[in-house]
């Protein structure tokens, strides 16, 4: 099994902790925009962690880490701690599903709000040394020309060096790397109330239950999973021991098979697990098919 770090040890960092601060904390998470978007923000209207979006039953969902409504702007905030290299094309896929999920049936297109997808990273997405790497959609062959279509994408390096942001939005990144360096206390108040939020979520029992429950959810799925390798592996084993025709090698191809499959379904489960794909989880353990698509789609084929 997966070993998992005990409720009371997660930091901002642990996608739990991070979601449900910023949920239970309007004001923290008001003042985070505010300071890597740069532009006032009066009010949050609305703020939820982990909202689902299916805009339709055969396209992939998402899961948002923070999603927050401020008039007719609306702002995803997801936590990245570790860099697969496919935040261009996750951003893409954020924002469609996003905007069609906001614009209404009926509604007219201009009614389409600003929306920001915001990767906020412990690592530089970009390798440019950046605080702040900012997208826009402009005129190829007029740069200058920014369509206008209401549609930002914003990635944070805590790691940056260069580029103008504020000493509160500089000693949050740090915090987010190295939260042990704050002990003895903090001058921003992100990082104040970054510290003050952790603290309560490690006292919050309801938070400690769901997290608990949520981590034997997957410790279940897992062990579904590695069953269903076991399966494959023994099924494959077999398959190439009757091509030798040899009981040796029926046996050598026993042991091989299981092993692989074991590995693959493990590995498949653990990559899904990081990436809070829990629907895709399920889905793999039972369907065949689908499992091979994951199995492709995360390089772990034959």
């Amino acid at each position: 099994m997966i070993k998992y770090k005990p409720y009371e040890q997660l930091e901002l960092t642990d996608d739990f902790m991070f979601s449900y601060v910023m949920r239970s904390n309007g004001e923290l998470c008001r003042q985070l925009l505010e300071s890597i978007l740069n532009f006032p923000i009066d009010r949050i209207d609305f703020i939820s962690s982990q909202e689902t979006i299916d805009t339709y039953a055969s396209a992939k969902g998402v899961r948002l880490d923070v999603f927050a409504k401020s008039g007719n702007r609306s702002f995803d905030v997801e936590l990245q701690t570790s860099n697969k290299r496919d935040l261009p094309q996750r951003s893409r896929y954020y924002q469609s599903q996003l905007d069609t999920a906001m614009l209404q049936k009926g509604q007219m297109y201009k009614e389409l709000g600003n929306s920001y997808i915001i990767f906020l990273c412990t690592f530089d997405p970009f390798g440019f040394g950046q605080y702040i790497y900012s997208f826009q959609n402009r005129c190829t062959e007029l740069p200058e020309k920014v369509l206008n279509d209401g549609a930002y994408k914003v990635f944070v390096n805590a790691q940056g060096t260069h580029g103008v942001i504020s000493d509160e939005l500089k000693e949050f990144l740090l915090f987010l790397i190295s939260p042990g360096e704050f002990q003895a206390g903090a001058n921003s108040n992100l990082v104040k109330k970054s510290i003050v939020g952790v603290e309560e979520g490690r006292r919050n029992e309801e938070w400690r239950l769901i997290y608990m429950t949520l981590m034997t959810k997957f410790d279940e799925l897992l062990a579904e999973g590695l069953q269903q390798g076991l399966a494959e592996g023994l099924q494959q084993g077999l398959a190439e021991g009757r091509r030798e025709g040899l009981r040796q090698g029926k046996l050598e191809g026993m042991a091989e098979g299981r092993l692989e499959g074991e590995i693959r379904i493990a590995r498949l489960t653990e990559i899904l697990l990081s990436e809070g794909k829990l629907d895709d989880l399920q889905r793999s353990v039972t369907d065949t098919k689908f499992r091979e698509q994951m199995y492709l789609k995360y390089k772990l084929s034959k």
